[in-house]
């Protein structure tokens, strides 16, 4: 009496089945991990980061020649909350909705000559945001912008 014995194409079918499923599995256990990942990084994005604030970064550390070095004024920029944080900036955190600070914030560059400055002071001059309307003044900032460009 004879053992029973597969023919090899029959083996060979169970191995390539086997190979493949073993494959699969471990393809489909790969591609579930970044998406974890992702979604994991995305819990740790605070809402409160990606508020637009009036930020005033620090001024630069300036070399004049070798022998003198200083520190320029401050520059006023509208940025996310997060991206203040990191450049080393201020920002009123839970006050944002003052226009009285935000007028603080961008009146001493709209003085020295920026004219987004000046556009940001024409536009809370003009819509009363904080105080009462004041369009002559609003008028007057909105035209040294557009002098400026």
């Amino acid at each position: 009496m004879t053992a029973y014995r597969p023919n090899r194409s029959a083996e060979r079918w169970q191995r390539w089945l086997t190979t493949t499923a073993a494959a699969l599995i471990t393809v489909a256990g790969s591609l579930t991990s970044p998406s974890l990942q992702a979604a994991k990084r995305v819990d740790k994005v605070q809402v409160d980061e990606l508020y637009v604030v009036d930020c005033l970064l620090p001024g630069q550390i300036r070399q004049l020649g070798g022998s003198m070095t200083y520190l320029s004024a401050r520059r006023p920029i509208r940025t996310t909350a997060k991206d203040c944080e990191i450049r080393g900036g201020e920002y009123v955190a839970f006050d944002r909705a003052n226009y009285a600070t935000a007028l603080k914030t961008w009146l001493p560059a709209a003085k020295s000559g920026d004219a987004e400055a000046m556009n940001y002071v024409g536009e809370i001059y003009e819509q009363g945001l904080g105080l009462e309307p004041d369009y002559a003044l609003a008028a007057q900032w909105f035209r040294q912008a557009a002098d400026k460009g």
